[in-house]
């Protein structure tokens, strides 16, 4: 019954009123279970148009890393990964429409082996999720709480308001198209976004409590002004006290003019409650040209029909998975090839992984499957550990197939030792390469260690 009820909501209306049975199911969505949600989406997207349309996309990865390092910002699309990527396919961007489990599209990169069997296309989109949360793309920044330390979502970023430019433009669009991508098939991007950015996505309404998530110092201020008689400040003392104009600060430091001659209107007395609802108007909205473009290219893949059935949270570890799991998870998981459970090096492997930070177990995962967070649904994936054969195995790296989600694991002596050469070889042995002359051992001056690459 449930199903039917939200089944009948018209999603995609454009006027809505406080009454309207949407706006309703807004207030209650996050307490909808989300078994039920992903049952609507399914059957939704069993309808929805798909594509067989296949693309390999030559990606130069190195060029890449250098100019990231450089410190310059990517703003025609041609140096990162994630311009490289919108460069090939920004007009073809109907092979998103994909079933969930299928890739979109084949990577290769130049100078390195492999066959992309969807160890290559996961590498590459965390890439580009690094990329999207740095200065070399110019579309997001971070929050104003990360850069003053102070108030929530310190760790996030936001859309940068002053990129207006066309390419800009372009870029955000093929985003949106590219978060389409994820939702239907299940790939997940590591991207930390503010809540504000998932909520104005799925055009639920937002607050000040909204803008506090994103600029906590903001909403002090405006709130101090707001209630400043509290203080024993009145019309006669406040412009003693508050020097302000009708102009605001957005996220990126830009002075923005809050009403026409804003820059020469003197905030007052009585004029401060309109200073403060045009305020948070302002920085409620500083992103909203672009995150339109981002809406216009996602529903060129997904009808955000579908997309407003869910929560913000629910969509954001829906796109972007789990940014920490637990152990337990993966072990549930977890098949064995010519070992099993209760093998000492076994035990030792999952002792040493209990061990790990958070961001060392997000490493493990990029190095054995590509990626760098867990995806919402884990029930669809199989991790493989496999015995490595070896003369030496305390000398020995583990190997990782990331398409097939599959760690070789020699037999190690111990958790000390499992955990040295395993954190060795998830932090330095990042090159994927499937020419099998290049997997050759090499002695380094102290001892024999038998050096692995990740490969396809």
């Amino acid at each position: 019954m449930l199903i039917g009820t939200i089944s009948s909501i018209d999603f995609g209306s454009k006027s809505r009123t406080e009454d309207d049975i949407y706006m309703n199911y807004v207030k209650v969505k996050e307490y909808v279970a989300q078994k039920t949600k992903n049952e609507i989406a399914e059957k939704a997207l069993e309808i929805a148009p798909k594509s067989d349309d296949k693309a390999t996309i030559d990606l130069a990865r190195h060029k890449a890393f250098v100019f990231k390092a450089s410190g310059m910002v990517d703003h025609s699309g041609e140096k990162t990964i994630f311009g490289q990527v919108w460069s090939a396919i920004k007009d073809k961007t109907q092979i998103f429409q994909k079933r969930a489990g299928n890739f979109p599209y084949h990577v290769h990169f130049q100078g390195e082996g492999g066959i992309d069997a969807g160890g290559l296309f996961r590498e590459s989109v965390d890439q580009m999720c690094e990329e999207i949360q740095s200065t070399c793309l110019p579309l997001f920044i971070p929050t104003p709480n990360n850069k003053t330390s102070f108030g929530p979502e310190r760790d996030k970023w936001t859309i940068n308001p002053s990129s207006k430019q066309p390419t800009h433009m372009q870029m955000f669009e093929f985003l949106g198209a590219y978060l389409g991508m994820s939702f239907r098939t299940g790939h997940v991007l590591a991207i930390n976004l503010s809540s504000l950015f998932w909520k104005q996505l799925l055009g639920d309404p937002v607050d000040k409590s909204d803008l506090k998530a994103v600029d906590a110092y903001c909403t002090q201020c405006i709130d101090d002004i707001a209630t400043i008689e509290k203080k024993g400040v009145d019309e006669s003392s406040f412009e003693s006290i508050i020097d302000l104009t009708f102009v605001t600060r957005l996220s990126d430091g830009s002075e923005y003019e809050l009403k026409k001659a804003g820059r020469s209107t003197k905030v007052t007395f009585g004029k401060r409650m309109e200073y403060v609802r045009l305020v948070e108007q302002a920085r409620l909205n500083e992103g909203a040209l672009q995150m339109k473009a981002i809406k216009t290219g996602m529903e060129k893949v997904i009808s955000l029909a579908i997309v407003k059935i869910f929560s913000a949270k629910d969509i954001e570890e829906k796109i972007c998975g789990k940014p920490n799991f637990k152990v337990e998870a993966l072990k549930k998981i977890t098949r064995y090839h010519g070992c099993k459970e209760t093998d000492s090096h076994i035990m030792y492997f999952w002792q040493a992984l209990e061990e790990f930070t958070d961001q060392e177990r997000s490493l493990y995962l990029r190095f054995v499957w590509g990626r760098s967070r867990m995806p919402s649904a884990t029930d669809k994936y199989t991790h493989s550990i496999a015995m490595k054969h070896c003369t030496r195995p305390d000398d020995t790296l583990p190997v990782s197939h990331t398409c097939g989600f599959q760690l070789d694991l020699p037999k190690y002596s111990s958790v000390a030792k499992t955990k040295e050469k395993v954190l060795y070889a998830i932090r330095f042995c990042q090159s994927i390469d499937g020419d099998q002359e290049n997997f050759q051992t090499w002695e380094d001056q102290n001892n024999s260690l038998h050096m692995s690459h990740i490969h396809i």
